[in-house]
């Protein structure tokens, strides 16, 4: 999965990255973000998992493969095919099925008027069946996870039943393909395990964290005891203090709660706090007592650990944190 911006660490990067390591297919959420990756050279199969229903015509243009989970997106499929009668004899597509996300997907009682208009419409070939998981990382609801798995066994194999080729069915996302292995099927869904975290502290301790948020000191100064800093004066100096001000901020996804003092920055191994509010382009953090200079790098996050614990200091989860980091911010791919 390379939605959200490759889950804030640059689609084009973390796509061509994989695609390189044999992965065999590519998901994104919408036709424009597959549209970009196309135009990047990606040429992997990559499923968007809600199209636009008005831009179906670019999924066919730049061969992007839709996922159908509703009979009005059926039609408008069906719709934008007409426009090309002897291009597209076939035209492959996903199928989601609701087996109690209830998010998108079909219900388990159209499943077979699915069927019927799927065998109308012979031009129509299914790549994948698949469903999404609601508490894969929760095993206080594992019996519902179970429910989920079994429900799809049996839709999906309704589906087989009346088609004459085989497709390919996917249920798992990262904690699932962990803790669910006996349905793996043919696919898994690697998302948030991709880069870096998953919820199982037993699992956690064998994925590589794979990103860092740093920028650099871009000023110094001293300033004395009762001075106030940033908007608002919200900032204080209790005592003669040593500013750092380091070009990010809320544009750049860094939340407006982690200032005050609320945060703590990693520099040249020691720890800054955050002082006043953090400005839309820059923040301060107090480096007094702290040996740096101008152009030292600042770490907002560094690890698993800290991008958890920044999470939790902002009541989210990892995702949220990784995928706000603006476009903006420099992304730098490095191999080991």
């Amino acid at each position: 999965m390379v939605k959200a911006y490759g889950y804030g660490l640059g689609p084009f990067g973390v796509s061509k990255l994989v695609e390189n390591n044999a992965v065999d297919y590519l998901g994104v959420a919408n036709i424009l973000e597959g549209v970009e990756l196309r135009k990047a050279g990606i040429t992997l199969p990559i499923m968007i998992m809600k199209p636009e229903l008005e831009s179906f015509d670019l999924i066919i243009e730049y061969q992007l493969s839709p996922v159908i989970f509703s009979f009005h997106s059926f039609q408008a499929l069906l719709k934008a095919l007409k426009k090309y009668p002897t291009k597209l004899e076939t035209y492959n597509i996903n199928i989601k099925i609701d087996t109690g996300m209830h998010r998108l997907g079909f219900s388990p009682e159209e499943v077979p008027e699915l069927i019927k208009q799927l065998k109308k419409h012979t031009n129509i070939k299914i790549e994948s069946v698949f469903s999404h998981l609601a508490a894969s990382d929760q095993p206080e609801h594992d019996e519902f996870t179970h429910f989920q798995i079994q429900l799809f066994e049996k839709l999906s194999g309704e589906i087989a039943q009346s088609t004459p080729y085989k497709f390919d069915k996917h249920i798992l996302n990262s904690n699932g393909a962990l803790r669910f292995t006996h349905a793996q099927y043919d696919m898994v869904r690697i998302g948030i395990g991709l880069y870096g975290f998953v919820s199982d502290p037993k699992d956690a301790k064998h994925i590589k964290n794979v990103a860092v948020l740093k920028t650099k000191i871009a000023q110094l100064k001293t300033i004395p005891k009762g001075d106030s800093v940033g908007y608002g004066r919200r900032g204080l100096a209790k005592k003669e203090t040593l500013i750092a001000t380091v070009p990010i901020g809320y544009a750049d996804g860094i939340s407006r709660r982690i200032g005050n003092g609320n945060w703590q920055v990693k520099l040249n191994g020691k720890f800054a706090p955050t002082i006043g509010s953090v400005c839309m382009d820059m923040l301060m953090i107090d480096v007094t007592g702290i040996d740096c200079k101008e152009d030292d790098e600042a770490f907002i996050f560094y690890d698993q650990a800290s991008t958890k614990q920044l999470s939790e200091l902002l009541q989210t989860i990892p995702y949220e944190i990784l995928s706000s980091i603006s476009p903006r911010v420099k992304r730098l791919f490095l191999s080991k």
